[in-house]
């Protein structure tokens, strides 16, 4: 039994839920860009950049800097990104 409107067969909000909101996929969106910078930044070619034991940033070698810092952006990233949600009403 064919159908008339296959545009139903889509379940909408299913797997990212909240696309519809214009703030919302832009939160997403940057949220996708710095993680894809922090994965390239701690990945070849990327990262040999960075792998060196001198200078020294808060005692600890710049290479192992370089990777906390990475770090500490993607969990700032994520704090932003879960301000963004906005609270279920029901709760």
């Amino acid at each position: 039994m064919p159908m008339d409107d296959q545009a139903d067969d889509i379940p909408q909000g299913l797997v990212v839920p909240g696309l519809g909101d214009e703030s919302r996929r832009a939160a997403l969106w940057a949220f996708l860009v710095v993680s894809v910078l922090s994965g390239l930044a701690l990945v070849w070619p990327v990262y040999p950049l960075a792998v060196d034991l001198t200078p020294y940033v808060f005692g600890l070698p710049f290479s192992f800097a370089w990777t906390v810092g990475w770090l500490v952006v993607m969990f700032v990233a994520l704090v932003l990104l879960y301000r963004t949600d906005a609270p279920d009403p029901a709760d």
